[in-house]
């Protein structure tokens, strides 16, 4: 039975709609907008989703969605699994938000009868950086992109922000987690210093600057968060900062650490998934942003560092090193104006003007 538009009397095809994004960490935070309005628009559409199974605990407790289907990694067997469980699924239509090989093949084994994507970035974006080789500059946001995917099925939601559903597990971990640190929600900040490719890093002496500043001045402990691989990172950073700056990476899973940042007083970090789950979550936000353009991002009410040099924004995603090796779009960016965005946030969190 065909089902109806909420508020139109026009009926549309959508029985079950399958939502693809199945990485990272930041682009999988930014597609609740669009379950939101799928959820809005069809309020009795069954609504799945696919993603990898590390990143689950980015959608699990999204109460919009109704089921989860995962890919275990990247060999051809766990696709052609997956393949046969969504068509199994019987979905109606396919909102692809992925846009690679294995979406497209995701896709076409649903055998739904709709099915839209989204488009990366206009011709004009790609052309400017990859041809001309010119700075990037994103002719619009990426939520807005995502939701553009949604005019097929006869949406046109308006753009917002993305907001991050914790699971009641992780707040109790969380709860207990900094207990037995001796922290106070809302009395530390949590701070990513890492990054998956090298030029989003800031440098960790200025990190440490940073904590060993919010600690002083605002009587906040510092929780360093980030994967095991990022641990050594801030056990650096830690041990240059003083006795009130606790290493947390490697401790984590991917909720808790949402449950973590979620508590923090303000978060500071690189252009990074944990700083968009911070924004998404309403914590206070300072971004650090170097070789990629903050135009694509809402921040709002949050804050964000960013050189815009005349090089920059030289990157879609990131590089290993600086094409022109001075990597200034970083070096550039003093310890002193990130601790001057974190002051401008916390004072206006305490109602100071």
């Amino acid at each position: 039975m065909a089902m109806t538009r909420a508020g139109s009397s026009s009926p549309l095809p959508e029985e079950s709609i399958l939502v693809v994004r199945m990485s990272s960490v930041g682009d999988i935070v930014l597609t609740e907008p669009v379950i939101a309005a799928l959820k809005s628009a069809y309020p009795d559409a069954r609504i799945g989703f696919i993603v990898k199974r590390k990143y689950v605990d980015l959608i699990a407790s999204n109460p919009a969605i109704d089921t989860i289907h995962l890919l275990d990694d990247s060999s051809f067997s766990a696709l052609r699994r997956l393949c046969r469980e969504v068509r199994a699924g019987g979905y109606s239509a396919v909102v692809d938000l992925h846009r690679n090989a294995r979406s497209l093949a995701l896709t076409v084994c649903s055998r739904a009868s709709l099915a839209t994507a989204y488009r990366k970035r206009d011709l004009r974006d790609s052309l400017r950086v990859r041809i001309g080789r010119r700075p990037f500059r994103a002719s619009k946001r990426l939520v807005e992109r995502y939701l553009d995917a949604l005019a097929p099925l006869g949406l046109r939601p308006a753009c917002r922000k993305p907001r991050f559903h914790l699971s009641p597990s992780d707040e109790e971990w969380a709860v207990r987690y900094l207990d037995d640190l001796g922290l106070v929600p809302g009395a530390y900040a949590a701070v990513v210093p890492g990054a998956l490719w090298a030029t989003k890093r800031w440098p960790a002496r200025r990190f440490s600057a940073v904590s060993s500043a919010l600690a002083a001045e605002f009587d906040l402990s510092v929780l360093l968060l980030g994967s095991m691989s990022e641990r050594q990172l801030c056990e650096d950073i830690a041990g240059y900062a003083g006795s009130r700056v606790l290493v947390a990476a490697g401790e984590t899973k991917l909720g808790q650490m949402a449950a973590v940042i979620g508590s923090a007083r303000i978060f500071i970090g690189n252009d990074s998934g944990p700083m968009h789950i911070a924004a998404a979550l309403g914590t206070p936000t300072v971004a650090i942003f170097g070789p990629t353009d903050p135009g694509q991002f809402d921040f709002e009410n949050n804050e964000v560092v960013y050189a815009d040099l005349e090089c920059s924004a030289c990157s879609f995603y990131g590089t290993d090193a600086c094409k022109l090796g001075h990597w200034q779009c970083m070096e550039s960016l003093s310890a002193g104006l990130v601790l001057s965005a974190a002051r401008r946030l916390l004072k206006t969190s305490d109602g100071v003007s």
